[in-house]
């Protein structure tokens, strides 16, 4: 093999052996990653496997690179030391080789034999005559009577030129073949021209005259030193080759010692990922590798604390840490499925505070927040151990006593009863003593599911009230009770359905203004499909919803489903405006407010077009809670009622810390007003408060024509009932005629609003 092919061949074979140690490292990179860990990574790129592969490439090219060079540098320095050997001899020759022009002298041959002989890297020397036939020719390594060829005219052209000149020699060799040259010169005499005796100046140049005799030929074949060079090449790359397999070894050991620390770290981070926030990292001796621990260290840490706060929001009431209804209702469920399943049973405490509500009307919201706190401590306390104490809701407390007969829940029940009636709250110089009734429901094998059980301590804990209060009662179910239960748990299931299948209904009631008598907004109206196409009003399925916990359920479809209504009516009537009923529910969730924007934004709402309307038992139940959420809805631009005003008993001190826009007067006031002067009278009375206070008043349950004139002159803004329109299908716009005192009123200009 000759260097050309070999170094032509260099870079395969270094790209050969390059993708030979890739794909062994990739096969050992695998077989131990398949022993360390159980997780596939198919179709991944490998860290260790890509530096690996990019060394041994690098190495490879400078590998061939370095071959290359070292193959033609020695190519060309050995054509430099070939050419000057050749010049060299080549003058030798020119003058052993002249007397051969002069006389034909054996010795002159003999000479020429011997100093040939000396350089077995002469093949033959040729002298030419002039005319470049050939004069004389000498064999050293060629077979003797070998052909000489005659110069052509052009060479002798060429080498008769070069008679004087500082390089009379002519070499023809090729750098990529530096074994053979050729090497021409021409043979020439001269002689100093004579100018007498007299007048000769030996300090001017010579006047000389040159004659060309003929010409020599070298033919010289250097493969002895070219196959040196060959053999200390293959030596080079032999070791490189070593070098690149031993570099390849010892950088996958390095590299894999360098990143098993990364390695290690990957089945942690798989357990991590599956939520396993215990897991534990082996510590790294690298500064980078030992900054990623302590980066997932730090991470699995605000993870396991993060899910803790999360579990304990999901899991716990924010006021007093109890459990939830949703984690109560989980216990409660383990708890009926283990009876069930033939092992004891237990007994479920329905626990109501007597008279907390005064606790807020005299001291306020935050002061009964600290009762509830002493409460549910005092609870705990009463219970210790022998149960699951959860705030229900509001001043409702449930406790899941496991493993308890009848005669063991009743004397858990009085043993809370007595510590109740010990507890005495201090608030403003005032002291509450704040006692509880208590409904228990036994838990058996009877096949009564957890909203059942609960349904059965809740009307326990009504009897008990009705009975005097700071008291306890089991539940015994009447005939009509457990029809009441039954009908409870098929209204339950077709809510559900209705929810899941879109099966309620929007109907519009519109709200006319007495002054103006045009239609200001429509009132939406929650309606359930019933057997063959009739309609159920929300006063047969409501209770039942709100006792089983799907209220919250219900007014999500309500406003999504009104939400896009309004929108498609908007298209033709871009004035008009739905006023919508929230539950108690809807209050509750912290997001209320961002997630009804959210419903505005994604169907292109205006929020000023959406009045909100809760009742006054709702505020007066959790009022500080109710007056956050109000002022959030009307900060984002919708308005807000207070619908069935005149119902409670401190109805009008409400009226100082809700920031609400519109009373709704409740139709009890409404229904006989032309015939009741005290209704007239309490009307004219809301009214006038109403005005001061800046807010609009609206009355509902109008069903004629002089119960419309009259309140126009009782001074009340807007009126709603049969008479003014029945719940429709769609919103319908209806002018009615104005009562001529409220025409009147008209003519002096609008009220001015405080607020």
């Amino acid at each position: 093999m000759t260097v050309r092919e070999l170094a032509a061949r260099v870079p395969a074979l270094a790209a050969g052996f390059a993708s030979q140690v890739a794909e062994r490292a990739r096969r050992l990179h695998e077989t131990a990653g398949a022993r360390r860990r159980n997780v596939r990574r198919g179709g991944k790129r490998v860290l260790i496997r890509e530096i690996l592969t990019l060394q041994i490439v690098i190495t490879a090219i400078i590998g061939a690179l370095a071959i290359a060079g070292l193959y033609w540098g020695g190519q060309w320095v050995l054509q430099d030391n070939y050419s000057r050997w050749a010049v060299q001899w080549a003058e030798e020759l020119n003058e052993l080789g002249a007397p051969l022009y002069l006389r034909h002298d054996e010795e002159v041959v003999l000479r020429l034999e011997s100093f040939i002989g000396k350089y077995p890297e002469i093949d033959r020397v040729t002298y030419y005559y002039e005319d470049g036939t050939p004069l004389y020719s000498i064999e050293n390594q060629l077979p003797a009577g070998s052909p000489v060829q005659a110069l052509s005219p052009a060479l002798r052209d060429q080498l008769s030129a070069l008679v004087g000149s500082d390089r009379p020699y002519l070499i023809d060799s090729h750098l990529f073949d530096v074994r053979s040259f050729t090497i021409l010169a021409p043979i020439w005499t001269e002689s100093i021209a004579s100018d007498g005796l007299f007048g000769f100046d030996p300090a001017s140049p010579p006047a000389s005259a040159q004659v060309l005799s003929g010409f020599v030929g070298l033919e010289l074949d250097f493969s002895v030193f070219h196959a040196r060079l060959v053999k200390n090449i293959q030596i080079a790359t032999s070791v490189l080759l070593v070098l690149l397999v031993v570099s390849g070894f010892l950088g996958r050991r390095t590299l894999r010692r360098a990143l098993m620390a990364i390695s290690d770290l990957q089945q942690p981070i798989a357990e991590l990922a599956k939520g396993n926030l215990s897991v534990e990292f082996k510590p790294a001796q690298h500064r980078e590798i030992s900054e990623i621990v302590e980066a997932l260290e730090s991470t699995a840490s605000a993870l396991g604390e993060r899910n803790e706060r999360l579990s304990r929001l999901a899991n716990h009431d924010p006021l007093t840490g109890l459990f939830n209804r949703r984690r109560f209702v989980e216990e409660l469920r383990r708890e009926i499925r283990q009876a069930g399943g033939g092992q004891p049973g237990g007994a479920l405490l329905f626990i109501d505070l007597d008279q907390f509500k005064y606790v807020n009307d005299t001291c306020g919201h935050p002061a009964g927040d600290r009762l509830i706190r002493k409460v549910a401590d005092q609870l705990g306390r009463s219970v210790a151990g022998r149960g699951i104490v959860a705030r229900f809701g509001g001043d409702e407390f449930m406790v899941l006593a496991t493993g308890v007969s009848r005669g063991g829940a009743r004397a858990l029940a009085e043993s809370v009863l007595e510590d109740m009636r010990k507890l005495a709250h201090v608030e403003d110089g005032n002291v509450f003593h704040v006692h509880c009734s208590i409904g228990i429901a036994m838990i058996g094998s009877d096949g009564l599911d957890h909203d059942e059980l609960i349904a059965q301590a809740d009307i326990a804990c009504r009897e008990a009230k009705a009975s005097g209060r700071n008291r306890l009662a089991f539940h015994s179910m009447s005939g009509r009770e457990a029809e009441q239960m039954v009908a409870d748990v098929n209204w339950v299931s077709k809510l559900r359905s209705a929810i899941d299948n879109d099966e309620f209904l929007l109907r519009y009631q519109p709200i006319v203004c007495i002054g103006t008598g045009r239609t200001t907004h429509h009132e939406v109206l929650l309606r359930l499909k019933g057997e063959g196409g009739r309609m159920i009003a929300p006063e047969a399925f409501l209770p039942a919803a709100a006792r089983f916990g799907l209220m919250t359920e219900i007014d999500t479809w309500v406003v999504e489903a009104a939400v896009r209504e309004l929108a498609r009516y908007r298209s033709e009537s871009p004035d008009l405006c739905f006023s919508l009923n929230l539950s108690a529910n809807a209050f509750e969730a912290e997001n209320l407010v961002a997630w009804i924007r959210s419903q505005l934004d994604r169907h292109g709402v205006p929020a000023q077009s959406i009045v909100f309307e809760i009742t006054e038992s709702l505020a007066a139940r959790h009022l500080a809670h109710v007056e956050k959420q109000i002022d959030a809805l009307r900060e984002l631009g919708c308005q807000i009622a207070l619908d069935d005003f005149g119902t409670g008993y401190s109805s009008f001190s409400y009226l100082q810390k809700l920031p609400v826009d519109i009373i709704k007067i409740d139709g009890t006031f409404i229904r006989d007003i032309v015939n009741n002067p005290v209704d007239q009278k309490m009307v004219r009375l809301i009214g006038e408060i109403g005005r001061e206070a800046g807010m609009r008043t609206v009355a509902e349950y109008v069903q004629s024509s002089a119960a419309f004139s009259l309140l126009g002159r009782l001074g009340i803004d807007s009126a709603q009932g049969f008479y003014i329109g029945r719940p429709s299908a769609a919103p319908i716009r209806k002018d009615m005629p104005v009562p001529l005192a409220s025409r009147r009123r008209s003519k002096r200009g609008p009220r001015k609003r405080t607020s």
